[in-house]
């Protein structure tokens, strides 16, 4: 950038340079007069060429400045006003330098002494009247005089304009230098043969080399910039159209890159790229996903990592033949020996208990920590059920030594339930379920010990047909029933915690199904089986129905403006008629859209972004709201979730439960929502603690044990009134 700076902002001083010639040029004139027209050897023009060649040659080797501009112009009136005054032969060529100084001398003199000379020449000129010596009558003088003042003039004003040109042209070009010096991206300029002509000093950073160290060099030497700068700036050369987003690494740090052909018109001049540092970008994005897929207390995978990591075990294991063993360990009396120590002890004893985990299995096998004091162990490959026993065994006996937590030492033992998984069983939930129940035969037995399960205890065929005939029956009669989580706004408290009256925002539905004989069913066991039946667009449609109902009622009954959060599968989301279902529901039962928020998953919203993208749009279109759930567990691109359609983003009950460990992330979580115009609700609030804690990081609103369990339907007037009332789970 500065030395194109320097070469456009001299063309004054250019001018000034070549002043020198114009006498000179005279001089040249005055020999050619003395030859042609003078048969004298000694004349006044003699010496007019002398001291006009001597003054040019002074100005050529540097007496420029504007005195001796103004002094070569004045001593060129003069010797041109003595050669014709005194009317020797030739005289009469001497006009010609009259002409020359008018249109030579206001382009090189400043702007006042230019537009003087459009005054001074013909001046110069009349004053010969006298003389007689004006070669020519009166009238013809006068118009030599009217002509030397007009190409004077029109000289002086064309030079003003240039000069105005040259003024705004450098002030522009002093002004983008200043940008793009002082701007955050790197900015950087190659000509055809990929020599470096400018970069600014956020470039230059790559190398920590200034950037004139670059300037002039070919990319093919550069040893300081990333190699795939070069090659980029190549490939954008080569192929004469930009290259976007293109990452660059050096150094532990990340930068985004783009590479763009430069042209003057169709001329092509050179690339040009541009990079941004994104190093704190993707530290973050790192940081997150770790966040999403470890333990915070132990550093250990969690559950969702763990599920993947054994769901890619079982498939390769179908492929060799081997077998995969799941070890599912729990800690003995944990509650009690947590009472005992206080939370901090608690969390110092499970960090020795996952380190003395990773210690008893083989190199390569996993140690997962689920949640509390619940561990799991992924062992793949194993010859057989005793080499996955064996495991469980050190596992045990590791667990048999005192740990030392403060200055006290305490004994915490360990129950051991091992699932092996034969060649082409892919059941994930499977597997871990045996394993669980193993453990509890394992504690049953009296604890500290390893149980196996045996595939015999499986439900039998005829047991799964009836729970999904049962849950058939249950879905086509509406015996699906509605409990509803109140979700609170975050502001001042007055008086106890638990007093949310004048805050409740909404109401989260939640499905529930008491079988008949059996008792209540969980959620996670029933819906997956209603999408594998293709009964869960019936559910949805169910108890989406039954929320509109319940809080348009609820609505009418208390004057608030609740917001029924109703959860959205995946088959739901897909199935085209999706829009016009809930439209028909909003419509059917009389709640206004913006009193309705569809809840989908993060890593449902990702499985196919282009067609997640469409559908929330169009059920953005009816008025409703859309809200990601368990936020921070999958692995959403910041920059995809941008630019979706999301009004709500809800943080996972796993950053709740690791505070304040995760503060930093929740924290994230909320800036990020703000950045992108969206209402934070975080889940999982089970204590005073948590909810001061995730009301001081600046979340918008929660939901939680603590605030409110799921409330019957019949219970729900009686809180939102102040009045505590049975929950339901």
């Amino acid at each position: 950038m500065a030395s194109d700076e320097a070469r456009l902002a001299g063309a004054s001083d250019l001018l000034r340079h070549m002043e020198p010639v114009a006498p000179l040029a005279l001089a040249a004139h005055g020999v050619a007069v003395q030859v042609v027209a003078i048969e004298r050897a000694a004349t006044p023009f003699v010496v007019a060429v002398v001291v006009l060649a001597g003054l040019a040659l002074a100005g050529l080797l540097g007496w420029r400045s504007h005195a001796a501009v103004t002094f070569r112009l004045a001593v060129t009136l003069v010797l041109g006003f003595t050669l014709m005054a005194l009317r020797e032969d030739g005289s009469g060529y001497v006009l010609l330098w009259y002409f020359v100084v008018a249109s030579v001398y206001p382009l090189v003199l400043p702007a006042r002494l230019g537009g003087a000379v459009a005054v001074v020449v013909p001046l110069a000129y009349l004053l010969l009247l006298p003389f007689d010596a004006a070669d020519g009558p009166l009238p013809v003088a006068l118009l030599r005089a009217v002509a030397l003042a007009l190409i004077a003039g029109f000289v002086h004003v064309a030079a003003q304009a240039f000069r105005h040109a040259v003024a705004e042209r450098d002030g522009a070009l002093a002004t983008l230098h200043t940008f793009v010096e002082a701007a955050p991206i790197g900015l950087g300029y190659w000509d055809l043969d990929l020599r470096a002509r400018w970069l600014n000093p956020a470039l230059a950073d790559l190398s920590g080399q200034p950037a004139e160290e670059h300037v002039g060099r070919p990319v093919t030497e550069e040893e300081a910039l990333p190699i795939a700068l070069g090659l980029n700036l190549h490939r954008a050369l080569v192929a004469g159209r930009p290259i976007h987003d293109v990452e660059l690494t050096a150094d532990g740090r990340s930068w985004t890159s783009s590479y763009f052909p430069v042209r003057d018109g169709p001329r092509l001049l050179g690339v040009g790229s541009s990079v941004v540092d994104v190093t704190e970008q993707r530290e973050a994005q790192r940081a997150l996903a770790y966040s999403a897929t470890h333990d915070a207390l132990t550093g250990l995978p969690n559950r969702t990592l763990f599920r993947d990591r054994l769901s890619v075990a079982l498939a390769q294991a179908e492929r060799t033949r081997d077998l995969v063993a799941v070890l599912f360990c729990d800690v003995d009396r944990f509650k009690t020996v947590n009472d005992s120590l206080g939370h901090p002890g608690g969390d110092a004893l499970l960090q020795v208990v996952a380190e003395r985990l990773g210690e008893a299995v083989r190199t390569g096998d996993t140690v997962a920590r689920l949640g509390g004091d619940e561990f799991a162990l992924l062992c793949a490959p194993v010859a057989d059920a005793a080499e996955a026993s064996a495991i469980a065994e050190r596992v045990c006996a590791a667990m048999r030594e005192p740990i030392l937590v403060g200055d006290r030492p305490v004994t915490a033992t360990m129950s051991v339930g091992v699932a092996v998984a034969r060649p082409g069983e892919r059941d994930v939930a499977g597997l871990l379920r045996d394993a669980d129940v193993a453990m509890y035969e394992a504690k049953d037995a009296g604890r500290d010990r390893v149980a196996v399960f045996d595939p015999r205890r499986r439900p039998s065929a005829t047991g799964r047909l009836e729970f999904q005939s049962a849950l058939r029956t249950a879905v086509e009669r509406g015996q699906i029933g509605v409990a509803f989580q109140p979700v609170v706004r975050l502001g001042p408290t007055n008086g106890h915690p638990r007093d949310v009256r004048g805050d409740v925002v909404g109401l989260e539905a939640l499905a529930r199904w008491r079988r008949p004989g059996v008792g209540d069913v969980p959620p996670a066991a029933f819906i997956p089986t209603a999408e594998d039946l293709g009964l869960i667009l019936a559910l949805g449609e169910h108890v989406l129905r039954m929320a509109c109902a319940r809080v348009r009622r609820w609505r009418d009954e208390t004057g608030l403006d609740l917001v029924a959060a109703v959860n959205v599968s995946a088959l739901q989301l897909a199935d085209d008629g999706c829009v016009d279902r809930v439209a028909g529901v909003l419509e059917a039962e009389g709640l206004p859209p913006a009193a309705l928020e569809l809840e989908i998953t993060e890593s449902m919203l990702m499985r196919d972004l282009d067609q997640s993208l469409r559908r929330l749009s169009e059920l953005r279109a009816l008025g409703v709201s859309v809200a990601v759930d368990d936020f921070g567990t999958g692995y959403s691109s910041l920059a995809y979730l941008r630019d979706l359609p999301v009004d709500v983003l809800k943080i996972d009950r796993s950053f709740v439960s690791r505070l304040p460990d995760d503060e930093a992330m929740v924290r994230f979580i909320v800036e990020l929502a703000r950045a992108i115009g969206a209402t934070t609700v975080v889940e999982g609030v089970e204590t005073r603690e948590q909810l001061d804690a995730v009301r001081r990081l600046g979340c918008d609103q929660a939901q939680g044990y603590f605030l409110s369990r799921p409330l019957a339907p019949e219970d729900v007037m009686a809180f939102l009134r102040g009045r505590p009332e049975p929950a339901v789970r």
